[in-house]
């Protein structure tokens, strides 16, 4: 396993691993979320309802140089993978020496949840490097004759995390806890933490600006997501299981168990010590919250920036044993990816495809006393054949509304959810202009105005769902049906609406 500590196998793996990436950013269709902020791309804003601006602002970038296609969508997140791998073997380097280094590069490069991050084009995509460097930069300014301006620096790196995403806050927390831990180097710690805020302050601006305008709707979202008590519950032991499962094997089993022996184990070390409570802070957070409400998998993600670096560290203290099983199992972990995504390239007409296994769902109005809400519930639709429908359907369904709008006379689109919104700008640009989203569009999409459309008629459409349509919009409405798609096997559901009334819609 002594690859692993190469400075060879660390550029080959990164050249690789980014040949890879291109290829299937180019060739794999966008994913619901893709298409959400490519629609923000065309409408840059100082932030956004769901997010800060800086997902919309990088793709409106590249769309520039590549033009309207997937890679231009993605170009951003193969960066980002790149950029986390070469600042978490710099600062391996540094804390542990040069072998510990290319470990860090590479259990980042290998990693599933980092290797996926750094290939979709999301909000985690940019907060991830941008973590990774405010640590390093932290870690430079926070060590013996450490220079201030890498405080300036590490805000630079936090600020720029805090226009991809809001979570970018806990790494100040982290810094907190440090300043805790630090009883010798208080003074030295907070002058830099002040610095790195300030710096940070000035990047969020737009941020709290657009906030400020808007009623902090966007903060006031983000908090009810990942706070409230879904449960009312003081603690809901499901959810801290779930929670507790993806902590184990976001970056693979073996792996996800170092990270916490190494994390509870070396914290007398002041090098562990110092990336442990960039580990801990998250961990704990996002514990407090799974106690109330579902955590999403890629949520505590940048907790194990520095736990896989703290592992690279440790790695001559496991046993044999278990350094081989760590790589192997992130080795098939690895494969099995790839396996897995290729196959979402082959094309239709294989009889490998993954879309030949989907559960038929062409028999929805054909068997009498079966409702078309009811009917995927009882095939048993799981939200794993969602997810994969969400990469071999966007296109076709897309294709297949845009067919039903221009032969049913209706003025504009009323579609079901914001991402299906998405998904109709990125496959049916020319329709771009006529979409609309009843369920509060108006903050999602303030540069939409439905009023235009008062009294007019639309095309409503859900997908991969029934979604009804509140009944004060319209004053007449057709029953819905549903149209099937080539090559998935969920169903569009389409009707018509006359006479839209935009006073009734949610804003």
């Amino acid at each position: 396993m002594s690859w692993i500590n190469s400075t060879r196998w660390f550029w080959g793996i990164l050249a690789i691993v980014t040949f890879w990436k291109v290829l299937v950013a180019w060739k794999l269709g966008l994913i619901f979320d893709e298409c959400y902020y490519w629609e923000w791309s065309l409408h840059p804003q100082a932030c956004y309802f769901d997010h800060p601006p800086l997902t919309a602002w990088l793709i409106a970038s590249s769309r520039i140089l590549l033009g309207h296609t997937t890679l231009a969508v993605r170009f951003w997140a193969i960066v980002s993978g790149i950029l986390l791998s070469l600042a978490g073997r710099v600062l391996g380097r540094e804390l542990f020496g040069p072998s510990a280094g290319n470990r860090a590069g590479i259990l980042l490069l290998l990693a599933p949840i980092f290797a996926g991050n750094a290939l979709l084009m999301t909000p985690d995509t940019f907060l991830v490097p941008a973590w990774a460097f405010a640590v390093l930069f932290a870690w430079r300014g926070y060590r013996e004759g450490g220079s201030i301006g890498w405080w300036g620096a590490s805000g630079l790196a936090a600020g720029i995390g805090m226009l991809s995403k809001y979570t970018m806050v806990l790494y100040f927390g982290a810094l907190l806890m440090l300043w805790v831990l630090s009883p010798g180097r208080r003074q030295q710690l907070l002058s830099g933490m002040m610095i790195a805020g300030l710096v940070s302050l000035v990047f969020c601006t737009p941020v709290i600006w657009w906030n400020a305008s808007h009623d902090w709707a966007s903060f006031t979202h983000q908090l009810h997501h990942g706070l409230r008590n879904e449960h009312r519950t003081l603690i809901n032991f499901q959810n801290l299981g779930d929670y507790s499962a993806f902590l184990i094997v976001l970056v693979s089993p073996i792996l996800g168990l170092l990270c916490f022996r190494t994390a509870v184990t070396r914290m007398n070390d002041p090098r562990f010590r110092f990336l442990g409570v960039f580990f801990w802070t998250v961990v704990v957070f996002f514990g407090y919250s799974a106690a109330k409400a579902h955590i999403e998998a890629n949520w505590p993600m940048v907790a194990f920036i520095t736990a896989l670096i703290m592992v690279a560290g440790d790695w001559d203290n496991y046993g044999s044993g278990w350094r081989k099983a760590a790589v192997i199992v992130l080795l098939i972990a690895d494969v099995g990816a790839v396996i897995g995504v290729s196959n979402l390239l082959l094309p239709k007409n294989s009889p490998l495809s993954i879309r030949n296994f989907a559960p038929d769902l062409s028999f929805i109005g054909k068997v009498p006393g079966l409702s078309y809400l009811e009917a995927p519930a009882k095939k048993g639709v799981s939200d794993f054949l969602t997810r994969i429908e969400e990469f071999l359907g966007p296109e076709a369904v897309a294709q297949v509304i845009a067919d039903n709008f221009r032969t049913s006379g209706a003025d504009f689109i009323c579609l079901s959810t914001y991402q299906l919104t998405g998904v109709m700008s990125f496959y049916a640009p020319s329709l771009e202009p006529l979409l609309w989203l009843p369920d509060h569009g108006r903050i999602r999409f303030p540069w939409i105005n439905d009023t235009a459309w008062a009294g007019k008629t639309a095309l409503l459409a859900s997908w991969p769902r029934i979604y009804t349509c509140p009944q004060d919009l319209f004053s007449e409405f057709a029953m819905t049906h549903p149209v099937l798609v080539p090559s998935i096997r969920s169903p569009v559901f389409l009707s018509i609406g006359k006479f839209y009334k935009p006073e009734n819609s949610h804003p």
